[in-house]
This record gives C-alpha cells, structure tokens and sequence, in this order.
C-alpha cells in the first residue's frame, strides 16, 4: 500500500451535543407510508423526496405528498435512491421496477424490457456534471447519455473494455474531470476512467472493506471519502492514483460505529455521517466529532440509511425504523468546537524518532502509535516534562498515527515515517 500523506488530523473527544430542533416524519404523525426510509434528496426550491419501502414522498413546506403505483407512474412501490438533476427532476431507482424520471408533470420508466438496463434493481442514481445519469444496479453499472448507453460489469463484454471487479455497485460519485468512483457490494473500491479501471480490495491491495455504502468526493481539499459497512470512514488524500489512504474507526477516533450507511459534505470542510446503529455524527473539519442520538437529541432512531444536506443549511436522515428527521439549521448547527487537547509532532516527516510538544491539557498522559489500519504498534505513559521524546526506528516507512489520552480528550494525529 502506498501511503504519503503529510497531512497533519486531529481528532478531539466532545462532550455529546445537547438537545436540537428535531422535524420527525413517520406513519403515526404525518402519514408517511412507511417508517423506513432508505433515501432522500431535495431540489433548488427546497423540496424534499423521501424513497421509503413503500412508496415515494415529496415535502414542501410541512406538507406532505405520497406517490404510489396505484396514484402516479412510479413503477414500483419498493424504492431504493432518489436523484435530482440540475432541472429539478426527480430520478428514482425501485427494487423491481427499474428507474423512472418524474418532471413534475410526465413519467418516463427505464427498465430492462424497454432500454439497456442490466437489471430492474437500481440501488443509486448519479447525475453528472454533463447530465449523464449513472445507474447502479445489482448485475452492473450503466450510464445514458441522452444518446447512448454504456454499460460496465465484470464480464469482458463490458464497456471499451473496462472491466469491472464487482458488478453489484452501491454508490457512484464523479468529478468534472471524468474521474468515476465505484462503491460496490464485495467487489472493492473503484475508479473508473475512459482509459482505466482500478480496484481495491483486502485481497489486491490490503483494503480496509470490500463494500463501500457511499462516497463522497470532496473536490476543494481533493479527498476521497467512503462509508463501509464494517470498515468505518476511509479516506484517501492527495491524487486519486497513488495518493494516501487512512482509515477512522472508534478505536482511533470518536466515530460512533464502524458500521456506516453514509457520508456527505456539511458545507464547511466536514463531514456527515450516518451509522447503521449509531445515529448521526458530524465529523468537523478540525477532525472533532459531534454526536445526534437518542439519548442526547430528537433524532427518532439510531439505526439510520442515510443522511442529506439540503440547500437551506439543514440536515435529513432517513431511519431504517423511525422514519425520516430534519434537523434545524438554526439550532447551533455551526457552533465553533476548540481543541481541549492539543499537541505537535516534529520533525515530520521522521525516522521513527519524534518529539511531542503538549500545547495543553492534563499530565499523565497515555499514548499509542497505529498503522493505517489501527493496528497499534506502540504504547506507553507520559508523566511530563510538557516535550517528551518518542524513539521508535523500527516503524515502517508510511504513515501512522500517534494518540494521545489525558484522560478526557483524545487527540490523534498523522505523522510520515520516511
């Protein structure tokens, strides 16, 4: 594995966040069809499409419209994603059904007996800078043009020859630039470009999970970022071809579960993150975590599918059991979260053989050195002066983290063994 990475993280203990301004949709308030949510996007008007397991849910307003097969031209009552376009219109993916575009007015259904569709499962739906409509479905991706389709598996009939290592995809994000990442269900991790495919798995190249639930590509700090059902946050800095990999888990930060659903950006440099059974967290682009669970806040559930970001500033999860939440924008959302325990490493890069340098927090002090994937190398306890020297010649070149534990706040950063 190839790891260079000089970036410095630092990943702060909170104190839980405190009681918010929670909406909750669900069958016994407001008439949703069904309390399980599995997606949901909104448009430039601030409508919000919420996918359920029965049936489709537009919301403007406080008001609430359901879309089944029996009242409109969804194809299938079982949806799996939403997308909305840059004109507004509505794309969704259904379980059996296919996908199915919705302007507002007209219905128009892709499914496998009337277009290339590989498969009537469409578990996510991408739009592109171009308008190009990615589809993920359960034997393959397929990309529609407007003129033509595309379609990428595993098979050597694939397109131009990109073969890919899974075809059950889960989750696509693209850059302007053509860059295509693949999440997939056991098939690793996937780049896609007109030239190449490359794919990462525990078996190639020593990955942290063989399925990825999301990506999220962070196009300013030019980051890759992946929720993994049993990997926790992985993150790739740097170019996308070699560039560094970190995993985060809850032994060497506060994620709340290894299990994630999804991630998105906040809009600030961070992060958002909902966990499969850890509710919602906000990961800050300080590396400082905030937690929204039940026992601290409104959300209705902690078992969650996915989280949204709409353009008003405020934040959507989907339950798999309590149905869909909004979290106010106002209601301390961007408060600022200074470090209560705060450390250097230098030189770095090194050899193996630091200083840290305290800037505050308390003595003793316990520490710890973890490879990538949390691993951890090196432990011990230090009782002061505020610099203590670190000798550890024998680490492997790439990059590590070292922790440090006063006894209420742990701080961890990246330090580069040359």
């Amino acid at each position: 594995m190839r790891l260079g990475c000089l970036a410095f993280l630092l990943v702060l203990l909170m104190p839980e966040a405190r009681t918010q301004d929670w909406l909750v949709l669900d069958m016994m308030g407001t008439g949703l069809p069904s309390n399980t949510v599995v997606d949901i996007d909104s448009d430039s008007n601030g409508v919000v499409w919420l996918a359920t397991d029965w049936g489709l849910c537009r919301w403007e307003a406080g008001g609430l419209e359901v879309f089944n097969v029996g009242n409109s031209g969804l194809p299938d009552n079982v949806t799996r994603c939403v997308e909305v376009d840059d004109d507004d219109a509505l794309w969704v993916g259904t379980s059996v059904g296919g996908a199915a575009r919705y302007d507002g007015q007209v219905w128009e259904v892709f499914n496998t007996s009337n277009s290339p569709m590989p498969d009537d499962q469409v578990n996510t739906i991408h739009v592109d800078h171009q308008g190009w409509v990615w589809f993920g479905t359960v034997t393959g991706l397929a990309c529609y043009t407007g003129s033509e389709w595309r379609l990428y598996n595993s098979s050597e009939e694939s397109y131009n020859g990109r073969i890919l290592n899974g075809d059950h995809i889960l989750s696509i994000g693209t850059r302007p630039d053509g860059l295509v990442a693949l999440g997939t269900l056991n098939g690793g991790f996937h780049f896609l470009t007109d030239t190449s495919v490359h794919f990462f798995t525990t078996f190639n190249f020593g990955f942290f999970d063989n399925t990825q639930h999301a990506v999220h590509l962070d196009l300013d700090a030019n980051e890759r970022w992946l929720a993994c059902p049993a990997g926790g946050l992985v993150r790739q800095v740097g170019d996308w071809y070699g560039g560094s990999w970190f995993q985060y888990t809850t032994f060497n930060s506060d994620l709340p579960s290894n299990a994630l659903k999804d991630v998105v950006g906040d809009g600030n440099g961070g992060l958002w993150l909902a966990a499969q059974v850890g509710g919602l967290a906000r990961r800050y682009a300080t590396g400082s975590y905030q937690r929204y669970q039940t026992s601290n806040s409104g959300i209705p559930s902690n078992q969650l599918n996915c989280v949204h970001a709409a353009v008003d500033g405020a934040v959507w999860v989907g339950t798999y059991d309590g149905g869909a939440a909004r979290l106010d924008p106002a209601s301390g959302l961007n408060e600022t979260l200074k470090p209560e325990l705060d450390f250097r490493i230098w030189p770095n890069p090194n050899e193996g053989s630091f200083t840290v340098s305290r800037l505050n927090g308390k003595w003793p002090a316990s520490w710890r050195v973890a490879d990538a994937l949390g691993r951890v190398a090196a432990q011990g306890i230090a009782a002061g002066p505020i610099d203590f020297r670190v000798d550890l010649p024998w680490l492997a070149p790439g990059s590590w983290s070292f922790a440090l534990y006063d006894g209420r706040t742990t701080t961890v950063r990246l330090f580069m063994v040359h």
